[in-house]
């Protein structure tokens, strides 16, 4: 499995959400680059919505550190993690992925909003 898809989009209104969401809690000067924000790949699995970022579709894939760690239980009680990949200046990928292995993640969970601070 290649690590990244080329995958050129705007952001949609989930993944905006979820940003914000991220970003009031832990990076408050990121909230202005949301709109800002192209989706240039996706991971390389190509079924979960884990998005990589840049600033204009022409960008290369940029390497990130691990700076936001989240989780939320699911309806069906499975636990997503999530995780916000970024470096000095912009955010650079939100993985999506579940903690246990036990299921697949093929989208943003509906109540995103409940996640918690995952303890690193």
């Amino acid at each position: 499995m290649e690590y990244q898809i080329s995958y050129k989009r705007e952001l949609n209104c989930k993944e905006k959400g979820l940003l914000k969401f991220l970003f009031q809690r832990e990076k408050k000067d990121w909230v202005l680059l949301i709109d800002n924000l192209k989706v240039i790949a996706r991971c390389g699995c190509g079924n979960c919505p884990t998005i990589l970022f840049g600033k204009s579709f022409e960008d290369k894939i940029s390497k990130g550190y691990l700076l936001i760690d989240y989780y939320v239980k699911t309806k069906n009680q499975g636990i997503v993690g999530i995780g916000l990949f970024g470096n000095d200046e912009i955010p650079t990928q939100l993985e999506l992925y579940s903690v246990d292995g036990l299921f697949e993640i093929n989208e943003i969970p509906e109540n995103y909003h409940q996640a918690k601070k995952a303890i690193i």
